[in-house]
């Protein structure tokens, strides 16, 4: 059985020299001001939640892991939500956007999802938390990264996996642009090998890797014209037109000739 707190020498210890930035995505501080509108886009369609797996957040020391965590967004603001003792750890790859002036029971570290967690992280956590990573990844590296952050919960804990599925859309008259955003994202996402729509795999990789008492909930986003309000319908656009962006990064000629269907993607409110 792991130590029942992580300790703070292995959380803030620094990065090896050769580890190297695996994330595919633009880093540009334009980037993480689009996670942050993606956040409160999902937090809205989740009716305020940020967890959904039946968790009492309120309880004393719980211990919460957010794998990929960016700039610590999503545990800033679960820190709202926890009792003051608990622990709230984050890891991402890119330790140069960690926020700074922190709460003080929030912990960013550097670690990458594809190595083995640190042995104070195994069997560790009450909640464990991943979104909007996977597709980047291919079946088996989903698999695999799934696996080790099964890993990092502790018995009786619950793992919380959070992921998209850019195929299911709505298709014919009046959707054209989001028809030609699926089919760039399709092309140039083959390419690079990555998941279109890791989310409906998300349970079967679950149960393959020995999770129990699964359960699933399918979010509906609506886009542009679709949703209640102008903001809330813009939130998925800009993130759709990041995504577009990512394509560009990632081919260059090729990805801009593929992702010009951007402004259409503007149009379709």
């Amino acid at each position: 059985m792991a130590s029942d707190t992580v300790k703070t020498s292995n959380i803030l210890e620094p990065p090896p020299n050769n580890l190297s930035d695996t994330y595919r995505g633009p880093r540009h501080d334009g980037e993480y001001r689009r996670l942050v509108s993606q956040h409160d886009m999902f937090k809205e369609i989740m009716h305020g939640k940020l967890v959904l797996a039946p968790i009492n957040l309120s309880i004393p020391r719980l211990r919460v892991l957010d794998s990929a965590t960016a700039d610590g967004y999503w545990l800033v603001d679960l820190s709202h939500s926890t009792h003051p003792s608990a622990v709230l750890c984050g890891s991402d790859i890119a330790p140069q956007h960690f926020k700074e002036n922190l709460p003080k029971n929030v912990n960013l570290f550097t670690h990458n999802m594809f190595d083995t967690w640190p042995e104070d992280c195994q069997d560790s956590f009450d909640l464990v938390h991943q979104r909007f990573v996977l597709p980047v990844c291919s079946d088996e590296s989903s698999l695999d990264v799934i696996g080790k952050l099964h890993s990092c919960v502790k018995p009786g804990g619950w793992i919380q996996l959070h992921d998209a599925d850019f195929d299911t859309i709505q298709e014919g008259l009046g959707h054209e642009a989001m028809e030609l955003f699926r089919d760039v994202m399709r092309r140039s996402w083959a390419i690079l090998g990555y998941n279109l729509s890791p989310g409906p795999k998300l349970a079967g990789w679950m149960e393959v890797v020995g999770v129990e008492n699964l359960q699933e909930v399918v979010l509906e986003v609506l886009v542009g014209a679709a949703a209640e309000t102008k903001e809330i319908g813009q939130r998925p656009i800009e993130v759709m037109l990041a995504a577009l962006e990512g394509v560009e990064v990632n081919l260059g000629p090729i990805g801009r000739m593929w992702s010009g269907g951007g402004e259409l993607s503007r149009t379709e409110r």
